[in-house]
């Protein structure tokens, strides 16, 4: 079994994106989830990932009649492409002799992809926020649901 630490990696980038891009206001709610998030572990890092770019798009989706249609594609074929790139380079990394290894520090690159899709749903909610209000923008929601999910 792999490393588990606490807290969350994946909520931790969260966390981070949302103090560096939301106002003031908003990051203050930050301070109601900090018990919390520090009970959650790394196990389950992945679900809590997919969690975040499921969201994003059901977010984007819902944008339709304010947003062309293209965006939305875009969006999903964005997340195909990271997706085939980080199998892609975590099948060749991971391949006897195939000349790369893993360093002590660095992340993987399928970890890579995780973290794009927390901050990318960290911008989709500011995006929300700032377009429609940030009563508009259920980022508390997603945060809760990352934070009680037990793998």
């Amino acid at each position: 079994m792999a490393n588990v630490s606490s807290p969350s990696p994946i909520i931790e980038v969260f966390v981070n994106a949302v103090q560096e891009t939301f106002p003031e206001d908003e990051k203050a709610k930050l301070a109601s989830y900090a018990d919390a998030i520090a009970t959650t572990t790394s196990e389950g890092d992945p679900h809590r990932a997919r969690l975040c770019v499921r969201w994003a798009i059901k977010m984007a989706d819902e944008k339709s009649r304010k947003h062309p249609r293209w965006e939305q594609l875009k969006e999903r074929h964005q997340i195909w492409k990271d997706d085939w790139f980080a199998f892609d380079f975590g099948v060749a990394d991971a391949m006897p002799g195939s000349g790369t290894h893993h360093r002590v520090g660095k992340a993987e690159p399928i970890e890579d992809v995780r973290i794009q899709w927390v901050e990318n749903a960290v911008a989709i909610a500011e995006k929300l926020g700032e377009d429609d209000g940030w009563e508009s923008s259920p980022w508390e929601a997603l945060l809760t649901e990352l934070i009680d999910y037990k793998k």
